[in-house]
């Protein structure tokens, strides 16, 4: 079972929406509730390391908060500043002031130039 968490927590590198961190917390329980509704009662799985692979899994969920967390303290940072994004729509390199910081289907945004750009958008900050 133990290949299952580390599947798992590999999986989650770079994981920055809220709700991907719910998918992965839910694709865990459902693998771990599998595991056990078709486990051999004569060979059950060992507790010790169901315990540790519900606290990897806490941990990958606290990075995960974590990693948004630092990313809206960077965003709000942002605000007034000139930065260099890639646009949504052309594709071009342009530049802007973040005006504002938003949250939209569980993404981080800036408002920049009137528009709302994702945070993974950010090129450079001259």
């Amino acid at each position: 079972m133990s290949s299952v968490s580390s599947t798992t927590a590999a999986s989650t590198t770079g994981v920055s929406s809220a709700s991907a961190a719910q998918q992965v917390t839910q694709l865990f329980l459902q693998v771990l509730m599998a595991e056990l509704t078709h486990q051999d009662p004569t060979n059950a799985t060992d507790p010790t390391a169901m315990v540790t692979q519900l606290a990897e899994m806490t941990q990958v969920d606290e990075t995960v908060q974590a990693s948004q967390a630092t990313q809206l303290q960077t965003a709000l940072g942002l605000v007034g500043k000139s930065v260099t994004y890639l646009d949504p729509t052309s594709g071009a390199s342009t530049q802007g002031t973040v005006s504002g910081v938003g949250v939209a289907s569980q993404s981080l945004t800036l408002t920049i130039n009137g528009a709302s750009i994702p945070f993974g958008n950010l090129s450079s900050i001259p």
